[in-house]
């Protein structure tokens, strides 16, 4: 099945696009590519490289569009056509909120790091959470392990789970940006990794359960 285009999407991403192309002459030519931790900046990458973070929405918003017209499992995007828009419709102002963080810091604005970014995480990950449990068996997106992908009674148990442990991980990280404390970040990341851990061994577990 063929997505349809969503204007509103399009819209902000070529604005962004347009006003790149107008303030690039007033970067400076070493712009900020990378955040350590702590929310300092520990990179630089040259000025150009902001034609790369100001096209990425598009070319991953293409992507999304017509990879379900080649993923093998195709028809599971008639069962979750909704959280599948949904998911384009949030990861899309992530990649765009990415771009305008490093626009803007290199332009010379104070921008707390460490608080914007936990935020933003949080938001993405307990919206993908709440929808995760509708998500049917595909190679695009969801929880992609072999024994999800060869049994979908795992599969939808995997990310009833999942979905709980996602809504979890993104709240912490909500928390973590609200406190915008250097450990409180670390914690989140912990959090995270145990959370997938124990979902990668739940779900295996499942399927040794029914084979």
């Amino acid at each position: 099945m063929t997505f349809k285009i969503n204007s509103i999407l399009i819209t902000l991403i070529f604005i962004s696009l347009i006003i790149t192309i107008l303030i690039y002459p007033a970067l400076p030519e070493k712009i900020p590519t990378h955040w350590n931790i702590k929310g300092e900046i520990d990179a630089y990458g040259n000025k150009n490289f902001i034609f790369l973070t100001a096209l990425l929405p598009i070319i991953v918003y293409l992507l999304l569009i017509y990879i379900p017209e080649i993923d093998p499992r195709k028809n599971s995007y008639l069962k979750h056509q909704k959280t599948y828009t949904i998911l384009i419709n949030i990861l899309i102002p992530f990649f765009i909120l990415l771009q305008w963080i490093s626009i803007l810091s290199a332009l010379g604005y104070e921008l707390n790091i460490s608080r914007i970014i936990p935020l933003a995480v949080g938001i993405l990950l307990m919206v993908i959470g709440n929808y995760m449990g509708q998500i049917r068996p595909n190679y695009t997106f969801g929880i992609k392990l072999p024994w999800t992908l060869a049994d979908e009674t795992v599969w939808k148990k995997t990310h009833r789970v999942g979905g709980f442990v996602f809504i979890l991980i993104g709240f912490i990280f909500i928390l973590a940006g609200i406190i915008n404390q250097t450990y409180s970040f670390i914690l989140a990341i912990f959090c995270t990794f145990i959370a997938l851990l124990y979902v990668g061994i739940y779900s295996y577990r499942e399927y040794k359960k029914l084979h």
